[in-house]
């Protein structure tokens, strides 16, 4: 069984913003994020949702204890947990498409 962490409350803009990165993870999006308010800018393919060495969650894990897999313009794979993702697509520091 999957380990349980205990989160903040399933709200609408957490809800929204999950959407966000799982659909530009199926449908492996272009995206553009900002881990540091701007001063750092990556790009890169949306992969997959899964653990911090890129294998799926296990069916009873929850999505928000996982990481988005993107591969970077550059090639280099980043692994960045899904609640770090939630507050960027929140402060509008994540992007999907061109």
């Amino acid at each position: 069984m999957a380990t349980k962490i205990n989160h903040a409350p399933l709200t609408i803009s957490v809800l929204t913003a999950l959407g966000t990165i799982a659909d530009a993870a199926m449908r492996s999006e272009f995206v553009t994020w900002s881990p540091d308010q701007g001063e750092t800018i990556f790009q890169g393919t949306a992969r997959s949702i899964g653990d911090e060495r890129g294998m799926f969650l296990a069916h009873d894990q929850d999505v928000r204890d996982g990481f988005l897999r993107i591969t970077s313009v550059t090639g280099m794979e980043h692994f960045i947990p899904i609640m770090e993702l939630v507050i960027m697509v929140q402060e509008g520091a994540f992007a999907v498409g061109r």
